[in-house]
């Protein structure tokens, strides 16, 4: 079986909603059928087709080819697989998601991981504000730099970051530490497509928040 990828047409203008295109919610359904799906609500709503050019059978490996920050909701509510964007995307990557692995090469918009539950979201590039935020539990990692307002009334969870980000007052330092549970995790980042899977420094500075929500989330800065 060969990932199902989806590769962009033409870059466009306007946002395109992607919530619908996850694992969990194509599984079963033939290509005809998936390049047939509408993309919005509406008598006259666009498909998949319109904007997608739709190759592969494996609905549990997603991939989005030539991606750009106009494809929004990639991830949305998503249970299981993994999605892999060759490119930028847009806001709310991985929003409300419940299990499974998304990997980002390129950067992500806003809201990423917004409300996540559980799984994994690893992105190479940057992330915009809000990354995290509401999160329940879950590990995001970001690469390159991060926006404003990272982890904002996160519940749970862990956030890996390379870069020192702007922390807002209830993410609260906590010093520097050698986490032996570290080893594990990047252990297992070392099979996806990621600049995450070199990543082996057990070394980090980390945070503690968001203390306004009982302060059990976490931000670890590493040195890749």
């Amino acid at each position: 079986m060969t990932a199902l990828t989806f590769t962009l047409k033409n870059a466009t203008d306007f946002k395109i909603n992607c919530s619908h295109l996850t694992p969990n919610l194509l599984k079963g359904l033939t290509l005809s059928q998936i390049q047939g799906l509408t993309l919005a609500n509406g008598h006259n709503a666009p498909k998949v087709a319109d904007f997608f050019e739709v190759n592969g059978n494996d609905t549990e490996n997603i991939i989005f080819s030539n991606s750009t920050s106009q494809l929004d909701y990639i991830g949305y509510k998503m249970k299981n697989g993994s999605i892999t964007i060759q490119g930028d995307t847009g806001d709310f990557l991985g929003c409300q998601m419940q299990n499974g692995t998304i990997i980002c090469q390129g950067s992500a918009g806003d809201r990423v991981g917004d409300q996540m539950r559980r799984g994994v979201i690893l992105i190479d590039g940057n992330a915009g504000n809000y990354c995290a935020s509401r999160i329940i539990a879950g590990t995001v990692g970001i690469y390159g730099q991060v926006g404003k307002f990272l982890g904002f009334a996160m519940k749970r969870g862990t956030l890996l970051v390379t870069q020192q980000p702007s922390l807002h007052a209830t993410i609260q330092d906590c010093g520097s530490h050698t986490l032996p549970f570290l080893a594990l995790l990047f252990q297992s980042f070392k099979s996806y497509p990621t600049k995450f899977n070199t990543v082996n420094n057990l070394r980090v500075r980390r945070f503690a928040g968001d203390l306004a929500c009982n302060g059990s989330g976490e931000v670890l800065v590493i040195s890749p």
